[in-house]
């Protein structure tokens, strides 16, 4: 196998950049993508190329996704097996953690290779929303990642198709390709790294509430999703019992009927982003029949039997509906 292949995507980049550069190019090969950085900073990719490494530029600013897909993109193209560790061009990666990584991706080319930082180490800012979206993204995931925003990762020729699908093509790209390692079947290795950081910690590009929702992104596309079909099924209920002399049970069947026709929709073409078939319509209807049957004997057996209000029944019932729909929607329909 050639030489392991270190990552580097570089915006504005300053000295730090080439001091690291300086140190791989003795025991790795060096790719570096200029994101589209002002002319000022042509000096340093220059360099760069004199020390040895291979630079690609993009003409504008694209983002640091973009910059990643393009060099993953190279060595694909490039073709015979390879091993890479991306690593960020602001200096927060040691040499020694930069090898660490390299060494277990060479041993693990089935894996994705994370370098973690020690939370204890981290300023307070960074701290506290690393904390939020790793807990976040246990909670939606069931994968236990111990620092979600390290840059510091290793890979190989055998799963970058995979890591060059993952939608973004700025900071959220990171995520989400930690986001579908679970689908991909990918495992992950972890080892604990230096936590190195400039002073006041300026170059941090961690935002938790952003990041939070790039975790929840699926979950709250679902929910309005949901939300919006329910406010439509709950006003065609309430229309039928004040307009119409139907049974309460029916009217929850007619209303349930119109709003999974539009929920499907919104679920295939906007939650869950799944390519139309026979077999996922046919399983969406079938469990959309399960739950009706099962929402209507519940308000009828509410209504009849434990003299409940029609009209506020509805509610809970359509809550507790709500998760089992998304549960199998995500783990089974939409897979």
């Amino acid at each position: 196998m050639a030489k392991t292949v270190v990552i580097i995507p570089a915006y504005k980049p300053d000295n730090k950049y080439i001091e690291l550069i300086e140190k791989l190019t003795d025991r790795f090969e060096v790719l570096t993508v200029n994101d589209g950085s002002p002319k000022e900073c042509a000096p340093l990719f220059i360099k760069a190329a004199e020390l040895g490494a291979t630079v690609i530029s993009h003409d504008v600013n694209k983002g640091k996704g973009a910059a990643l897909k393009t060099a993953i993109n190279y060595l694909i193209k490039r073709g015979d097996n390879w091993v890479a560790v991306t690593a960020d061009a602001d200096g927060q990666h040691s040499l020694k953690d930069i090898v660490a990584v390299a060494e277990l991706a060479e041993e693990n080319t089935d894996a994705m290779v994370l370098g973690v930082r020690d939370f204890s180490q981290m300023p307070l800012r960074s701290r506290f929303g690393n904390t939020m979206t790793r807990g976040c993204f246990h909670l939606v995931t069931h994968n236990k990642i111990l620092d979600t925003q390290t840059g510091l990762r290793g890979f190989s020729h055998k799963t970058a198709d995979k890591l060059v699908t993952a939608d973004g093509n700025r900071y959220e790209y990171e995520m989400n390709v930690l986001l579908n390692l679970k689908e991909w079947e990918i495992p992950v290795i972890q080892t604990v790294i230096d936590t190195i950081y400039e002073e006041g910690n300026p170059s941090s590009h961690f935002h938790p509430i952003r990041d939070s929702l790039i975790v929840f992104g699926q979950v709250i596309k679902h929910t309005v999703s949901s939300l919006l079909c329910t406010l439509l099924d709950y006003i065609i209920y309430l229309a039928l019992l004040a307009w119409t002399m139907v049974d309460p049970a029916i009217a929850y069947l007619i209303g349930k009927i119109i709003s999974v026709v539009v929920n499907y929709q919104l679920s295939k073409r906007i939650v869950f982003k799944a390519k139309p078939d026979w077999r996922t319509t046919a399983a969406y209807y079938m469990l959309s029949v399960c739950t009706m049957s099962i929402g209507s004997m519940l308000i009828m057996f509410s209504t009849d039997y434990l003299g409940a209000n029609e009209a506020i029944i509805k509610l809970p019932i359509d809550v507790l509906l709500f998760f089992v729909n998304f549960y199998v929607q995500k783990h089974v329909i939409f897979k």
